[in-house]
Parts: structure tokens; sequence; C-alpha cells
């Protein structure tokens, strides 16, 4: 069992679940903005009925999630090849998860900022 989980094969599942996230999060904005309804994966449903403009909310979080989804596909495809193809240095990586970190870090600020202002 432990030689199914080394720390390759966790790293490859995470690199897959970032990806599978990214084309949720870009799936979901795409269908929020079709619909004009808040997903409940930004808000609960009581924070949705508290929102006092969510077509301003809609419009003004669409981009920031379209683009941590964005961030969120490149990161998952990016460390699987760079992982599982190119065998690149651990650097890489690195670095990847340090970019991934921020732009979730300010997808939080700007979500935070659109609850202050819509809510």
């Amino acid at each position: 069992m432990s030689s199914l989980l080394n720390s390759d094969t966790v790293f490859l599942i995470f690199d897959v679940i970032v990806l599978l996230l990214g084309i949720y999060l870009i799936f979901n904005a795409i269908k929020m903005k079709k619909t004009d309804s808040i997903p409940t994966m930004l808000l609960g449903p009581k924070e949705i009925k508290m929102c006092k403009n969510p077509y301003g909310f809609i419009d003004y979080m669409f981009p920031f999630i379209l683009v941590f989804g964005i961030v969120c596909v490149v990161f998952g495809i990016f460390n699987i090849v760079a992982d599982a193809i190119l065998h690149l240095p651990g650097i890489y990586d690195g670095i990847a998860v340090v970019v991934l970190l921020a732009v979730w870090f300010w997808f939080s600020m700007m979500l935070r900022k659109a609850k202050n202002r819509f809510m």
C-alpha cells in the first residue's frame, strides 16, 4: 500500500484535483453569467437571500472566478506534464504552488470585497 501512495502519486492526485476544480470554477462562472443566479459554491443559501444586488455581485465576481479557474486548469496541466512527462525539478512545482496560492488569496480577497459591497 505504501508504494501505491508515494509522494509522486499524492502530488499527481493533487494536480488532478486542482485541474478539476478549475474546470468546475469555469463552468460555474459561465453558468452564473448565463442564468443570473449565484452558485452556492460562492455564497450559502442564506447569504444569497441577503444579497442586495445579485446582478451586481455576478458582474463583479465573474472575471475573478474565471481567472481563478483558468489558473487552476493551467496549474493542473502544467504540474501533470512537468511531473509525469518532463520530470522537471521540484523548484517548478514550488513556483507553481506559490502562484496558485497567490491567486487563491487574491480571489478570496475579491470575494470578501464583493460580500461587503453587495450584502
